[in-house]
């Protein structure tokens, strides 16, 4: 039973911070309006990073409350599902009247990926710091370690 309760979080998560990155994407789509940048590839990185910036930001906060809600041992695992549907599930569609060049491609995979690593590392980083919380709390009570 916990472990569908687990992933019925996950789900609910993912679905409540699309609506998070819509509200995200319209604030930090102001920020990109007239930005050009070059045919490089760090530019194609850079455009990648910066028009997902509102999903990232969303997939940072999912990242988190994922790991704090569950009630798991390893409960940054859960995460996975959140960057899984990132990758698989969330809105984004590129339609063009031409064919893509590989900058192209580049930007669109970075665009792709990047919340999905966002997620996962946010995760990472709270089960990190949840887990040296609870031993500081442990010595303290007990003075030494268990």
């Amino acid at each position: 039973m916990s472990r569908m309760r687990n992933v019925l979080i996950s789900f609910g998560v993912f679905w409540a911070s699309l609506w998070v990155a819509w509200l995200l994407a319209r604030l930090f789509g102001q920020l990109n309006d007239r930005i050009v940048y070059s045919h490089g590839v760090l530019s194609a990185l850079a455009m990648g990073v910066m028009s997902s910036m509102g999903r990232t930001v969303a997939a940072i906060l999912a990242g988190v409350l994922v790991t704090v809600v569950v009630d798991s041992r390893r409960s940054d695992l859960w995460a996975l599902i959140v960057a899984a549907l990132y990758l698989v599930a969330a809105p984004v569609r590129y339609h063009w009247a031409y064919p893509a060049t590989a900058w192209d491609r580049l930007w669109q995979g970075v665009d792709l990926v990047f919340p999905a690593l966002a997620c996962i590392a946010a995760a990472l980083v709270t089960a990190r710091l949840l887990r040296n919380k609870s031993n500081r709390q442990r010595i303290g009570q007990t003075g030494t370690v268990s």
